[in-house]
């Protein structure tokens, strides 16, 4: 005896399509820029320094990654335009590299125009129970 589904096969098979698009895997490379406020050689020397490149890419499966700098054109801008390029060791869904190569240049920014990379590290939650372990 068949059951009849209230959904069509067409239906199903839609949705499940929808589900591995999100999933199927990106790029492996990507890109982004933001402008920063600091002088070309100082963002340059920080990406030359290990230690600043470490923090910038913390947690990113990066196999390359690369840095352009042009001069910040713009009024009043006084900085330069950093481009970070990722090559990264695996693909990743959908656009999580250019999320990814957003992440490390907004990290390089905050570096070179305060001095550190924000991070919540040792900052608690505003919660009662922030820091207990749960079982």
């Amino acid at each position: 005896m068949k059951t009849k589904l209230p959904i069509s096969k067409d239906a199903v098979l839609g949705k499940a399509q929808a589900v591995v698009a999100k999933v199927r895997p990106g790029a492996t490379e990507g890109r982004r820029s933001l402008p920063i406020r600091r002088p070309i050689e100082d963002v340059q020397r920080l990406w030359s320094d290990e230690a600043a490149r470490a923090a910038v890419l913390d947690g990113i499966a990066v196999a390359e990654a690369s840095l352009q700098l042009v001069p910040d054109d713009r009024e009043g801008a006084g900085g330069s335009l950093a481009t970070v390029e990722l090559r990264l060791e695996a693909a990743v869904p959908g656009m999580a590299t250019q999320a990814l190569a957003g992440k490390a240049v907004r990290r390089l920014k905050a570096l070179a125009e305060t001095g550190e990379v924000p991070t919540t590290e040792g900052n608690p939650a505003a919660r009662d129970d922030a820091g207990e372990e749960t079982a």
